[in-house]
């Protein structure tokens, strides 16, 4: 209940107040430490950008097309996420121009052999640059678009997929192909004749590669001893060896041990570590018998643990779904303490046994995984186990999935 009461006026209230006093500004923020400060943790934002100043030039008779911000000495125009394509259109016959259109196109385009084909339009934007009711045509003419982040499959917004291009003939074959194409479309007009005798199109494909970065890094601690300081960057594959039927043998078990970032660039060395683990009786018999000196130097070389990174396209046409896998990147590998040699010497160490290696995609991959439509492309790391002919134990593989993207991780040093 409210009752009448006695309030203080505003000549009180200003008197039992402390004074306002005008206080200094806040200081500047700043992304970087400050003098006795640290960064704990940072991940870079993803869509830091490279700039080029170089052009890309294609002339087809009186027009050039030329389109800026490009690297040096590329085959084709290329742009990244919501990319900026600037660039003018040049006419040296510019007097009989009637209208200059361009139009961008995107088509995703994938088959399977046994389900028939799909296209998927991805891009379609057109805009006319100039027509002749704006009076006459001038010699340059610029143009600025962006290209749209995502595209529509049915009712669902997806990301525009990287320009790709697979073909694996065969059964079941599979075809997809993404391409990106600028068509610049020129209309002449008769003299003194309102309508248009003659056009030239000329056809430009450009690259689509949307950049992405792991959001940590590979940190460059071995195995051994990041087991036990820093254990959640590694992560952890377990498969127990096949053997062939009515062998009693005591089983083989494999741990494989990648970044647990499992996200890495096109460009980076990934870490491998594997590890079998069983009897002394059963790792002998995995591992193949020492080579004479005799012997080639190809035999010595063989390795009984490899490791290559398979790519896998799959397509879905009409709900049927096929796909091809390609070896796209093949590593190193090589024995760790206690090694192979020293199982005579060290038998109650016997029951272990390490490799380390590093892998890294082949050179002429330029795209990484990525999901659009009926398409989708994977990438995993393969552990193959290969053990002598006459050893109980089978060839068997470990397959972990990794997501490879075009940039590194990439870190801003700190300034005091």
């Amino acid at each position: 209940m409210l009752t009448e009461g006695h309030y203080p006026s505003t000549s009180t209230l200003s008197e039992t107040l402390p004074p306002y006093v005008i206080a200094s500004p806040p200081p500047c923020y700043s992304s970087d430490p400050a003098s006795g400060e640290q960064r704990i943790d940072h991940s870079p934002h993803n869509h830091v950008s490279r700039v080029f100043s170089g052009t890309f030039i294609k002339k087809n008779g009186s027009i050039t097309v030329v389109f800026t911000d490009q690297e040096e000495g590329i085959a084709a125009p290329s742009y990244g996420r919501q990319g900026k394509i600037h660039g003018a259109i040049l006419l040296d016959k510019h007097e009989s121009v009637a209208q200059v259109k361009v139009k961008l196109l995107g088509n995703l385009d994938y088959l399977n052999s046994e389900a028939g084909a799909k296209s998927v339009p991805l891009v379609d934007q057109s805009v006319i640059l100039w027509s002749s009711a704006r009076g006459p045509c001038p010699g340059q003419i610029p143009f600025d678009f962006t290209l749209p982040a995502t595209f529509t499959d049915g009712d669902k917004n997806q990301p525009l997929p990287p320009s790709f291009n697979y073909s694996g003939l065969g059964g079941p074959g599979v075809v997809v192909t993404c391409v990106y194409t600028i068509l610049v479309h020129v209309c002449y007009s008769r003299r003194n004749v309102g309508l248009f005798s003659k056009s030239k199109i000329i056809r430009i494909p450009f690259n689509y590669s949307p950049r992405t970065r792991p959001n940590r890094p590979i940190l460059p601690i071995p195995l051994l001893c990041g087991l036990k300081s820093s254990p959640e960057e590694w992560t952890q594959s377990m498969t127990t060896l096949k053997t062939k039927i009515n062998m009693a043998v005591e089983p083989i078990q494999s741990n494989t041990f990648i970044p647990s970032v499992q996200v890495f660039a096109l460009s980076d060395c990934i870490p491998i570590h594997v590890q079998l683990t069983g009897s002394l009786t059963s790792l002998r018999q995995f591992l193949p018998e020492a080579s004479s000196t005799t012997a080639s130097s190809s035999s010595r070389s063989v390795s009984p643990v490899t490791v290559s990174i398979l790519r896998q396209i799959s397509v879905d046409v009409r709900g049927h779904r096929s796909w091809r896998n390609s070896t796209i990147g093949e590593g190193k590998m090589w024995p760790v303490p206690p090694t192979a040699s020293q199982l005579e010497s060290y038998p109650s160490e016997g029951e272990v046994l390490d490799w380390e290696g590093e892998i890294q995609p082949n050179s002429d991959v330029t795209v990484g995984g990525f999901a659009a439509a009926g398409v989708v492309v994977k990438d995993f790391i393969v552990v193959s186990l290969t053990p002598p002919r006459n050893s109980p134990f089978l060839s068997t593989q470990t397959y972990i999935p990794i997501r490879l993207v075009t940039d590194p991780w990439i870190d801003t040093p700190d300034r005091a």
